[in-house]
Order: structure tokens, then sequence, then C-alpha cells
């Protein structure tokens, strides 16, 4: 329990300081060549860190508010004495909120400074000896650092548990999507009078890896309905999956192609990584629509794993105490669709 503790106080303040620096880098950046026009910005950093405090904050009040009201609960009555019961951890914690962190963060500071760096005078770095290309590459490779330590220092998860694996598995996949946008960017380094790329590439470009940056507020979602069996319906987890091979991994991968056979560049070994992750949301799809799916409860309207029912069944507040009635049975919301014929 200290060693968590610990993780999660240095896991936060180490999200603290990667904000800051990363904010102070770009701040930097847009001033040396956007002049007093950037300074806005520096505004912006200063809303976010306030938003990434009051939303940490509010989570902690939030668990701690649980907790003892779960242990004032959980006093049993045995031959007209209270004595306390041991609450067991449910699997709650802090990551319920982290989604208006990071979509604060991605939409006032990271997305504009971006768009305004790659779109101005990303191009111009080359000769700088300190504040160049590779300094900004550095820079932006915060954002995937970020994303680890915000997600993996507000989970309680125990570890081998099938939510620590979930949680794992879709905080890799996360982190290799935000690469995939900075791995994209670079092109725009090279010069407008070498490379000569249309207006409309240049823009698609920055548009897709920007779009890129706002996807993981969907998988914080997805995680935060992760409790004792609980997860998103499956139109959320197909949704979630389609967004990420035609919003990410098609265009980025039609991108390079693109850039490979017309412009004569190097292909990125990412485009490796564009099929092999489209392929694997297509098999997640196929088996959100199959036996795997979801099943929803009638009465408090969550979904549920498969294997989570019986355990919900027991616990479901639709079921009325001291009557002898009990939630009906659970159901798809893709039963009738995807019924056999």
């Amino acid at each position: 329990m200290e060693c968590r503790l610990n993780f999660e106080v240095v896991g936060k303040v180490f999200c603290f300081i990667l904000l800051i620096l990363q904010g102070a880098i770009l701040d930097y950046y847009l001033y040396e060549h956007h002049e007093y026009k950037s300074l806005g910005f520096i505004a912006t950093d200063v809303v976010v860190l306030a938003i990434w405090i009051g939303v940490m904050f509010m989570a902690k009040r939030k668990l701690l508010s649980e907790k003892w009201r779960k242990v004032r609960r959980g006093k049993e009555k045995t031959d007209g004495k209270h004595r306390p019961v041991e609450v067991k951890n449910d699997g709650a914690d802090e990551i319920a909120f982290v989604f208006i962190a990071w979509l604060a963060y991605v939409a006032i500071t990271l997305v504009p400074e971006i768009a305004v760096i790659f779109k101005r005078f990303a191009d111009q770095l080359g000769d700088a000896r300190v504040f160049g290309q590779n300094f900004l590459k550095v820079a932006l490779c915060i954002t995937p650092m970020l994303f680890l330590l915000l997600v993996n220092s507000l989970h309680d998860a125990k570890r081998s548990s099938k939510r620590r694996i979930y949680i794992d598995k879709l905080s890799a996949g996360v982190t290799l999507d935000l690469l995939d946008s900075i791995d994209i960017l670079e092109i725009l380094f090279i010069d407008d009078v070498e490379l000569k790329l249309p207006v409309a590439l240049e823009n698609a470009i920055i548009a897709f890896a920007c779009i890129n940056f706002f996807l993981p507020t969907l998988a914080l979602l997805e995680l935060s309905a992760i409790v004792k069996g609980e997860v998103r319906s499956a139109t959320f987890q197909i949704l979630y999956s389609i967004s990420y091979i035609f919003l990410v991994n098609v265009p980025l991968g039609v991108i390079r192609i693109i850039l490979w056979t017309k412009f004569n560049q190097d292909v990125s070994v990412f485009i490796g990584k564009n099929i092999i992750a489209s392929a694997i949301y297509i098999f997640d799809i196929y088996a959100t629509c199959g036996p795997e799916k979801p099943l929803r409860c009638p009465g408090c309207g969550k979904y549920y794993t498969t294997d989570s029912v019986d355990g919900h069944k027991a616990l479901c507040s639709c079921t009325e105490l001291g009557g002898g009635e009990t939630c009906t049975p659970m159901t798809s919301p893709l039963a009738d669709t995807f019924a056999p014929v």
C-alpha cells in the first residue's frame, strides 16, 4: 500500500513537471518565431495546469468520500450490536476523471500550438543548434509519456487482474498511436521549396495528427467504466475501434504511401503499425459483436462482461430488498441484430 501511494505521488509530480516543461519549450519556439503574438499560449498553459490540479483534487476527494461512505455502511448488525466489516477494494480509483484533464490539455494548448508551429515555421528549424527540429521532436514525445504517467498514477488495479491487463493493453496501444502522429509530422520539417508538398496534403497531415491527439479521450472514457466487470456498451467499443481505424491508421497509412510513391520519401516503419493496428481493431469489432459482447442490465442500465454477469446479479440495485423479485435476464443491445436467422 505504501509503495502504491509513493508511486501515485511520484507519478502525479512527474505529470506536472512534464506538463510544465513541454509547455515552456513549445512557448519558447512560438515566441522565437512568432514573437509577441504567441504570448497568449502562456495563458493557455496556466489554464490547463489549473484544470489538471482541479481534476486530480476532485478525483481524489470523490474517491476518499466513497471509501468513507462504504466504511460507514459496511457494518452489520449481529445480536443487537454493530461491528465493522472489512470493505474490499472494488476497483474504484481516480481514473474516472482523467479524460477531462486530457481533453483540456489537447484542446486548449497542445493542438493549437502544434498547428501554428508546423503550419508556419517548422521547416525553418534546421539551422538551429539547440532549439531545432530534434529538440522539438523530444518535446512532442512528452505527450505519450504524459498519457502513460497519467493513467498509471491514477488507477488502482491489482497486478495480473483482468482490469490491469486491459489498462496496460489500451494504454500501450494509445501510446503507440501518439508516437505515430509525431512521426508523421516529421515530414513537415523538410523545406517547402525542396519537397513541394501540396497545401492540401500538408493540411491533411496536420489535421489527422491533431485528431489522433484527441482520441485518447475515448480510451480514458472506456477505462473509467472498467470496474468490477462493468464496461462500456458494445456500440461505444465499436465506435472506438472504428475511430482508430478510419481517423488514425488508414489515413496515416495512405499519407505514407503517397509520400513514398509520389514524393520519393523514405517509408516509415509505422506503415507496418498502421496495417497491423487496423487488423487488430477489426478483430476487436468482431469480438465485440460475437459471444463476448457486453450484456446490459435492464435494472441499472449498465453493461458488463459475460463472465461478470452472475456476480452483478447478486449485487444489482434492481433487486428489491425484502422482496422476492430479482433482475430480469440481461440482454445485449446488439442481440437482435446478430441473432441467428
